[in-house]
């Protein structure tokens, strides 16, 4: 595949998982307009050949020397994938933060509501943007290897695995969930490095009942959060990952949460992404973080 191919099909396949409308999918189909600003490419030319793909979760700048020790030990790589944004995709996370605010709305929690959390995180996080993340690409750059990455395409891949994971599952109890949330691939081999999802709050035999699912949208939600979403009927997040402040407020709100790791979850999406490439021939080397897993067509 064309490096530009590989984006491009990266920024498609969060189109196609958006929670947003399919109107506002119509609008940036045709990627006249980066829908997802956090995911780009960094360093590489578009019509590149790519044939083997370093895949990571995160990239900095060790791991760009350990390719290149990789490449000058006669491994095979022509790029490489990071799923977290470095550099310009960084400094521009906030402009994903929306999508939390959408996932809102489809919960119940009022517009004018939504709307002003939505623009507090915003405002919080764009004052946090100003170091230097500049460092994967100058060293990619230095060294002439292709870099991009593809970020809330693959949260919203994320996101649809979930729902569609917990889809039918209110009636089952909490540690019921927690048992099949751990039989997933990913989380069964990050659990095996001692990563395991967990509950918070509630726990033992109490159903999951009404749930929201919470896997995309750039960064940690504001903590004012779980208090409405308690308010609007919920029961129990499905979360990926929460700082020690979320965690405290989804306790405060008296909700449970099944956190289900961070890598773990970031595996799922880019395992189901390296799949579309593999069937246009890409050979996937897995990096940092990522722990591959094939799926066939029935998983």
């Amino acid at each position: 595949m064309k490096w530009i191919d590989i984006y491009e099909k990266g920024i498609k396949s969060g189109l196609k998982n958006d929670l947003r409308s399919d109107v506002d999918n119509k609008i940036f189909y045709g990627l006249e307009k980066n829908p997802y600003p956090d995911s780009v490419i960094i360093t590489g030319e578009n019509e590149k050949t790519i044939k083997n793909l370093f895949v990571s979760i995160d990239i900095d700048i060790s791991i760009i020397l350990l390719v290149v020790q990789l490449i000058n030990n006669g491994v095979k790589i022509d790029g490489i994938l990071s799923h977290h944004p470095t550099g310009k995709g960084l400094y521009n996370i906030t402009e994903v933060i929306r999508l939390q605010r959408e996932n809102w709305q489809k919960a119940g929690i009022r517009e004018t509501d939504a709307q002003r959390l939505y623009e507090k995180i915003y405002r919080e996080e764009e004052l946090g943007l100003k170091g230097n993340y500049n460092g994967p690409e100058n060293a990619a750059d230095f060294f002439k290897i292709p870099l991009m990455c593809i970020h809330t395409p693959i949260d919203n891949i994320i996101q649809v695995f979930f729902e569609k994971f917990f889809k039918d599952k209110n009636d089952m109890t909490i540690d019921e969930a927690l048992s099949e949330v751990s039989k997933i691939p990913e989380c069964k081999m990050a659990s095996e490095k001692g990563d395991e999802p967990f509950l918070v709050g509630n726990l033992g035999s109490k159903a999951i009942g009404k749930y929201f699912v919470d896997m995309t949208g750039g960064v940690d939600p504001p903590d004012e959060i779980f208090k409405l979403l308690k308010k609007t009927g919920i029961d129990t997040i499905i979360g990926m990952h929460y700082n020690s402040d979320n965690i405290s407020s989804i306790m405060k709100s008296r909700l449970s949460a099944i956190i289900c790791g961070h890598m773990a979850c970031d595996s799922i999406g880019m395992n189901i992404f390296c799949d579309l490439l593999e069937k246009e021939g890409v050979n996937i080397i897995s990096g940092s973080g990522f722990y591959r897993y094939k799926r066939n067509e029935q998983d």
